[in-house]
């Protein structure tokens, strides 16, 4: 456990990224168990959501000033503003209830809409796994004290990366992402180019097992590096090997 002090805030982290990942499987591994899945290939967002964690989930049309707020874990007290007959209306939703904005549901977003599902989930169980870490507008921070917007800005940005590793430990975790990869690559590593740089053989394999994760191109690459699942090598060699050019001079 590690305590940090700065400004007047004294923020206890009581996680780190390793553990969420275990986190994450653990999860993972007893809703696929309970839910009678076998041998799947991706995750069930929306059951995992609704029947495991036993959220509410509903879609609507945000109208946030911030146009980035794309999903919401509902508190019971925080308004959410969305669109209501034209207007922007501020709705209290029912605690435990996650709203997503309904622009997700357009073809072409499943990516996006999957990970923004997992992201928010991931709030709600990190309030209950590290409470006093609590994140979505709730319990970050004490009320009574007056923080600055240096102290707000780490409370929010450590809460959201917490969300964001947790949201894909949740959607991609290490035994889904091997049996990707032994599907469309073999079981080997993936090879990375200095300056990230993958050849087209390796960019059709990872959009492969994207599309079995149900994930974005990006996610999943940011994913197999966090897993060490990159094999990096110098970009000279991809230029001379893979692409026949330069060598001696």
């Amino acid at each position: 456990m590690e305590e940090e002090s700065r400004g007047g805030i004294g923020l206890i982290v009581m996680t780190s990224f390793q553990e969420l990942d275990a986190l994450g499987e653990a999860l993972v591994k007893d809703y696929f168990h309970k839910a009678r899945r076998r041998d799947p290939t991706s995750l069930d967002i929306e059951g995992f959501i609704k029947d495991y964690l036993e959220l509410e989930l509903v879609f609507d049309r945000f109208a946030e000033e911030d146009r980035g707020k794309i999903g919401f874990m509902a508190d019971g007290m925080t308004p959410l503003t969305v669109w209501r007959d034209g207007r922007p209306v501020p709705v209290v939703y029912p605690g435990n209830t996650l709203v997503i904005d309904l622009f997700l549901e357009r073809d072409g977003e499943k990516g996006r809409r999957r990970f923004t599902m997992a992201h928010e989930a991931a709030h709600n169980i990190l309030g209950r796994h590290v409470p006093l870490q609590a994140a979505a507008f709730r319990s970050d921070y004490d009320g009574e004290k007056e923080y600055g917007r240096e102290d707000l800005a780490r409370i929010f940005s450590l809460n959201e990366a917490f969300a964001n590793r947790l949201g894909a430990a949740i959607l991609m975790p290490p035994f889904l992402v091997e049996k990707a990869k032994r599907r469309h690559h073999g079981g080997k590593k993936i090879v990375c180019y200095e300056g990230g740089v993958f050849s087209q053989k390796e960019k059709l394999a990872i959009r492969k097992m994207a599309d079995t994760l149900g994930v974005s191109y990006s996610a999943l690459v940011n994913r197999l590096k966090e897993l060490e699942l990159l094999e990096f090598r110098p970009v000279s060699e991809y230029l001379e090997q893979g692409l026949g050019i330069g060598g001696e001079l």
